[in-house]
Formats: structure tokens, C-alpha cells, sequence
């Protein structure tokens, strides 16, 4: 529960710092790129770290979307939609995940050649549901687990295109898909996007 309110009150603060009236790191404007609000769509490749998790299935495909605000401020949040699939690696055991989450982006934004060039990291909480497909009878086949992701990426901006890259490590908790299976994972993500 201490979480829960840890979680909250940062992103009270998020909101605050991230409103209109906010100090902007650079002197751009909804003239010259948008409000700092921003939509990305994107996908890119997904694996488990630990060793049993990876006996059991591929390295996979991921897929975000992604709604966040202050990209423009030295501190931005987001809150997305996550999915993800993994083959077996025998048999037809699959696996997929679909989940949110919500991360707080610490950035340094700054202009380069009329191009908003923004590195940040990142993190924060979500929730996944995972799903076996094709299990047998009597086995285990969903299970909703917590997850912290965090990692870093830059996002780039020309107008009101954006494009953004990512690598996010993401640590999970409340795992019993099966005993002892650990679902940490990585993902290396691209996206594109517009602020509005």
C-alpha cells in the first residue's frame, strides 16, 4: 500500500511541474511544435532474463502506444499500453501479454539544427496479463503480474513529428504462472509520434 501512495504523489508532482505554466527547457511553443503533449505507436523486439523463462520461449515482438505529456520540460510522464508475444521454443506453448503502465521521464531537451533533441530516462509501475496459449488441460494459463519498468532512450522532434527509441528493463512481481518462473524482461523499442 506504501507503493501505491509513493506512486501517487510523484505523479501529483509530475502534473504540476508538466502544466502549461511550467518553466519550458527551450523556448519552443504550440507555434513552433506543439504543447509538450505528444501520441507514440511503436514495436520492437522483447526477451526474458531469467534462465527458465528463456528455455521456454523465443525472444519476441513488442508492441506500445503511448500518451504522455512535458516533453518539452526537464520532467515529463507517460502512461501506455503494452503487448507482447513470444513463441515456444517446442511445442505450441505461446505466450502473450498485454498490460499498462505509467513512468515519470527525467530529460534534457534542447535544440540542434531546428531539431528538438531530448535523452532521458526513465521510470515507474504497470500491470500485465499474461496469457499461455494452447495449454493443456489442468495447466495454469493466465496470470496478472506487477511490473517496475525503467531504463533510457532519446526522442527526436522536427515540427510536430516525433520519433523515439528506448530500452526498457522491466522487474515483475506476483508471478504463479508456474513455481519459481521469473517474467523480468528487456525490450530495445522504437515509435513515432505527433505532439498536439
Amino acid at each position: 500500500m506504501h507503493l501505491v501512495a509513493w506512486v501517487r504523489t510523484i505523479a501529483a508532482s509530475a502534473a504540476l511541474l508538466v502544466t502549461p505554466v511550467a518553466a519550458r527547457a527551450w523556448g519552443g511553443g504550440p507555434s513552433d511544435g506543439g504543447s509538450g503533449s505528444y501520441l507514440l505507436l511503436g514495436g520492437g523486439v522483447d526477451g526474458f532474463t531469467d534462465s527458465t523463462a528463456k528455455s521456454l520461449w523465443n525472444t519476441g515482438g513488442d508492441w506500445t502506444l503511448r500518451i504522455g505529456a512535458g516533453d518539452r520540460s526537464y520532467l515529463g510522464f507517460e502512461v501506455g499500453y503494452v503487448g507482447s508475444f513470444h513463441g515456444a521454443k517446442a511445442g505450441s506453448l505461446d505466450l502473450l501479454a498485454n498490460g499498462a503502465e505509467g513512468v515519470i521521464r527525467v530529460q534534457y531537451p534542447y535544440v540542434a539544427n531546428g531539431w528538438l533533441m531530448e535523452p532521458f530516462v526513465f521510470g515507474g509501475i504497470g500491470w500485465s496479463y499474461l496469457s499461455l496459449r494452447n495449454a493443456p488441460a489442468g495447466v495454469k494459463d493466465t496470470d496478472n503480474i506487477g511490473d517496475v519498468p525503467f531504463g533510457a532512450g532519446v526522442m527526436l522532434g522536427s515540427g510536430r513529428f516525433l520519433v523515439d527509441a528506448r530500452f526498457t528493463y522491466r522487474s515483475t512481481f506476483n508471478e504463479d504462472l508456474a513455481p519459481g518462473l521469473k517474467m523480468h524482461s528487456w525490450a530495445v523499442t522504437g515509435a513515432i509520434g505527433f505532439e498536439f
